[in-house]
């Protein structure tokens, strides 16, 4: 998806080609800081920065216009105006057009610095730069907020990887403490934002109606201001809903857990102190719910991306800031959403997309809690979006000089500031430090960097390799930046596995292993097309061969593809019972729920064959429509811009990431989910990618209405409520699902009443800060606790062991001699032996006088496999403690 730019053929690119003769080279595409045309004379010259008064024709807006701000240029006749050539030569010049300039750039400054920033791009000198000098430099204000919006929605992803690329090194030596990681980080983020972000777009290329050149001024304030209002209330409902995961169930206590374990320790594996239980014993185990034991070190059962970030909430206000970090990253990343659809279909459907995607229920439950689905989110919609802007920005870098006899309302307001900032610098950048290059490397490491946090980015990352290839063969600047980022990224990723986790990648070892093959199948392959490409008979033999039928009709076929696949979803269930071979404590889970939903008894079931209607559950069957709908337009128009091998508006190029990460994400996770398949459970495969992507295209099918309606005739206020219309199909179910919207009979005058009994406004795990508190207090100094039941074992082992600093380990169905044998080893280590059980009979074989030191009653999620999760599930906890007599102590 990535042809030769052509600047004679562009729709909605905010700017039009550079006049015939002018011996300029001016790309399309909505360029923020593109080449200046005009040339140099003797590197000498006088004027002020300056522009004509009349219609700026970028897309800029009139002098007139209300979203258009003037800045005043000295002329030359008032100081600072003249730049002598010698001046510039030994750096008084550039000090004085400093001066000259300082009044423009501090009224751009004060409508927003970091706007008026982007919309120009500070640039290598390699002559001497001449302006005019007696017309005011415009800038449209909508720019400055386009330029917010693309900064503000990578950010979430540029702090990510400025936290964890020094953090992972750091982790690795078992330094990872608050000063260091504060001060790199710091720091590392204040450069890659100055560097990385310097540049960026104000528009991107997008398909127009009516004959338009730009999106009017105020689709990009609403999209910036709508946008922010939506995630600020999103995040702040997280915040009153969040779970208290500290007791580990699932992985949300996991994660919370070896979060927890970093914060306090500061390195990775977690030793198991054999030497607080004297010499080993058979029986005794260290293992539990989500940590792996290899040798004599506990491994979490997953990866350390959230868990360094949790750490950092640890620091900033203990539990209760690690608690806030989950609906906190919940919110960053409905925004990064918002920063993609905005990218792809529009600014002013920015707020839609973090509308439906914050209002569906997957993303409420894996935004409540500590789950690794919306850092992923993060680093997947941050890293699209960063590679949207470095293809947005199709300039070369070099801004020449301008040339005096140049019509003012020829060249762009945006270039007529980028001529201000170049003056007023005090210094510049290395000519391959492009704007372009730098985000495609940004983009490139936070792609890459998924594999810090889960092992779910492996599809996304599998379809980078080819996307790098067509960067390659475009000879994109974008490639060798793009393809050095991933590179890094995959060697921090297999660090961690091999290093941090490889208890977890012995267990997970067959389905690496086959993404792996899957990997070097599609780089043997990218190599090969690449170097075909290179061959002149090939370029010339392909494309006649894609001009002529059947492969002409590709595209279309792609199309029919997309199609196809929704039906045989569709039809699956009614066709095909998939079973897996799961673990025996899945198997037995699986089993338990069965029978408590009164279904057929078949723990070998993975319900695989309904993801498709799990989507329809928590988003509605109109988005699904809408979304494969546009997909296969998408995906034909694409194909053809691929095959055809031109792409003038610069649209599908941009599209051509996103949407192979659509398509093979969705279809892999529809597939094959592999995940215990209870709901809302389930629902964590689906939010990182499926869901996602069918709301993403769903609005562009939406857009794409009301652009089809207005270029037939209609007004654009028929063209508004049709798209307000869709986006009401797509909000009414997902609203429904989430709050369990629905009618039903009063008990007492039998008339219909409306009911909301869904999972929008209730908490789960409430009360268990307090509860851990308590257990914690309870214990004695130099203890070592032995956990006698198995439940009681696989929750509570690594939160003794880590918030209550206890030794612990477990012996399960053991005979009571042997336990005793336990007791005794651990009083001749000089420690004292303390047994825990969740009830009081199984202690009272072993002396002492048992002591319920924690009892909680609870919520949990439910664990539905056939239907909607609609209301919590009661929990009690219970934990007894007592003090045994050793054997042979005389007491």
């Amino acid at each position: 998806m990535l042809p030769p730019d052509n600047a004679q053929e562009t729709a909605g690119s905010g700017q039009q080609p550079p006049p015939a003769g002018d011996g300029s080279h001016l790309p399309v595409g909505g360029d923020i800081g593109t080449d200046v045309p005009g040339h140099a004379e003797d590197g000498t010259g006088t004027g002020a920065i300056g522009g004509g008064s009349g219609a700026i024709t970028d897309g800029n807006g009139a002098a007139g216009e209300p979203n258009t701000m003037t800045l005043a240029a000295p002329s030359a006749s008032e100081p600072g105006a003249k730049v002598a050539g010698e001046g510039i030569a030994d750096g008084r010049g550039r000090w004085r057009a400093l001066a000259g300039t300082s009044r423009a750039i501090s009224r751009a400054t004060a409508v927003g610095a970091a706007g008026a920033a982007g919309v120009i791009r500070r640039a290598r000198r390699t002559k001497q730069t001449s302006v005019p000098g007696d017309q005011p430099v415009k800038v449209r204000s909508a720019d400055i907020a386009g330029t917010v919006l693309a900064r503000l929605t990578v950010l979430p992803a540029v702090l990510i990887l400025a936290w964890l690329i020094p953090g992972i090194p750091l982790l690795l030596t078992g330094h990872f403490l608050p000063v260091p990681m504060t001060l790199i980080s710091v720091s590392l983020a204040a450069a890659v934002m100055v560097i990385g972000l310097r540049v960026v777009p104000a528009s991107w290329p997008r398909l127009m109606s009516g004959g338009r050149k730009s999106e009017p001024g105020w689709t990009l304030w609403f999209g910036l201001l709508a946008t922010v209002g939506v995630v600020a209330g999103l995040t702040g409902w997280q915040l009153t809903e969040s779970t208290q995961a500290v007791i580990v169930l699932r992985d949300q206590g996991t994660y919370l857990q070896t979060g927890y374990w970093i914060a306090q320790h500061g390195s990775l594996p977690i030793p198991q102190m054999l030497s607080a239980f004297g010499p080993f014993h058979a029986g005794l185990n260290f293992t539990s719910t989500g940590f792996l034991a290899h040798g004599n070190s506990i491994y979490p059962a997953v990866l350390p991306g959230l868990p360094m970030l949790l750490a950092g909430g640890f620091w900033v206000h203990g539990i209760t800031g690690a608690l806030a970090t989950g609906p906190l990253l919940g919110g960053l990343a409905t925004l990064t959403f918002a920063g993609l659809v905005g990218r792809l279909v529009g600014p002013q459907w920015a707020p839609a997309g973090a509308l439906v995607l914050g209002l569906s229920l997957p993303q409420q439950y894996v935004g409540r809690t500590s789950l690794s689905e919306t850092v992923l989110e993060i680093v997947i919609f941050g890293g699209l979006c960063l590679m949207a802007d470095s293809l947005a920005l199709r300039g070369t870098g070099t801004v020449p000089a301008v040339r005096t006899a140049e019509a003012p309302d020829t060249r762009s307001a945006r270039a007529r500031l980028a001529i201000a900032w170049q003056l007023g610098a005090l210094s510049r950048w290395p000519s391959w430090l492009t704007p372009q290059r730098v985000l495609a490397a940004l983009a490139g490491l936070a792609l890459s960097f998924g594999l810090v946090i889960s092992l779910d980015a492996l599809v996304c990352l599998l379809v980078v390799i080819p996307f790098g290839a067509a960067l390659l063969a475009g000879r994109r600047p974008q490639a060798a930046p793009f393809l050095s980022g991933l590179v890094v990224g995959l060697c921090y990723g297999i660090l961690c596995l091999y290093l941090l986790d490889r208890p977890l990648l012995d267990t997970v070892g067959h389905t690496v292993a086959l993404a792996g093959l899957a990997a070097v199948t599609l780089a043997v392959a990218s190599i090969v097309a690449y170097q075909l490409a290179r061959v002149g008979r090939v370029r010339t033999a392909v494309p006649r061969a894609l001009a002529r039928r059947p492969l002409r009709w590709l595209p279309e076929a792609g199309a029919l593809v997309v199609v196809a696949a929704l039906i045989g979803f569709v039809v699956r269930p009614y066709v095909q019972k998939v079973h897996g071979h799961p673990a025996p404590g899945v198997y037995s889970a699986i089993k338990a729920l069965q029978q408590l939903d009164n279904l057929q008894i078949d723990p070998t079931r993975t319900y695989a064959e309904q993801t498709l209607y799990w989507v329809i559950w928590y988003v509605g069957l109109p988005t699904v429509l809408l979304g494969v709908f546009a997909l296969a337009v998408v995906v034909r128009r694409c194909l053809r811009a691929l095959l055809t091998w031109r792409d003038p508006t610069g649209v599908w190029r941009i599209w051509g990431l996103p949407l192979a990460m659509i398509c093979a994400g969705t279809v892999v996770v529809l597939w094959a989910p592999d995940i215990v398949p209870d709901q809302p459970w389930a629902s964590r495969r689906l939010i990182v990618i499926a869901i996602p992507g069918l709301i993403l295209c769903a609005l562009w099918a939406a857009a794409w209405l009301g652009r089809r309606a207005r270029d037939r005739g209609a007004q654009s206020v028929t063209a508004a409520v049709a798209g307000l219309f869709c986006v009401a199909a797509m909000l009414v179910p997902t609203v429904s699902t989430t709050f369990g919207l629905g009618l039903s009979h009063s008990s007492k005058t039998g008339s219909l009443k409306a009911v909301a009994h869904g999972l929008a406004l209730t908490r789960t795990g409430v009360g268990q800060v307090g509860a851990v508190d308590q257990l914690c207090a309870s214990i004695p100094r130099n203890v070592s606790v032995v956990i006698i039941d198995y439940p009681t074992a696989q929750e509570f082992s690594q939160v003794i062991r880590g918030m209550c600093g206890v030794p612990v380990a477990w012996m399960a169905d053991q005979p009571v001699s042997a336990v005793e044998s336990v007791i005794g080893a651990i009083a001749a280590a000089g420690r004292r032996p303390l047994l825990m059980a969740g009830s009081e009979g199984r202690l009272l074989s072993f002396g002492g006088s048992p002591v319920r030191v924690l009892d909680l009653a609870t919520t949990q999620d439910p664990r539905d496999l056939t239907q909607l999760p609609t209301s919590l599930q009661p929990l009690r906890y219970q934990i007894w403690m007592t003090e045994p007599v050793p054997a042979g102590s005389g007491a």
